[in-house]
């Protein structure tokens, strides 16, 4: 299990899930599920693109789920930060977790 630090809109409008271990480098292969998903190194973070007609609530449970088909289960808990992140898309995020 991966305890997910926090999670942030960047200025680009990319929605990025930093992971409080750091991750570990063989994350770098999630962009082989070819489901517009990347790792990070730099960030230490899963990051997926700018929303077209996806959401951030959307592309959230994007990375969560295809983070679980690489083996990597990604946890929300009470310690997760949320940087430039709606309340409403917070909501939506934690009311629909499927972590």
């Amino acid at each position: 299990m991966e305890a997910i630090q926090s999670v942030e809109v960047l200025d680009n409008n990319q929605l990025i899930v930093i992971l409080s271990s750091g991750g570990k480098p063989d994350y770098q292969y999630i962009y082989r599920e070819a489901c517009e998903i990347y790792w990070d190194n730099d960030l230490k973070a899963f990051k997926s693109p700018a929303p077209r007609s996806w959401s951030h609530v959307d592309w959230f449970h994007q990375i969560v789920s295809v983070a679980k088909k690489i083996g990597v289960n990604l946890t929300l808990n009470s310690q997760t930060c949320w940087v430039n992140v709606p309340d409403n898309i917070k909501e939506k995020i934690l009311v629909g977790k499927n972590t």
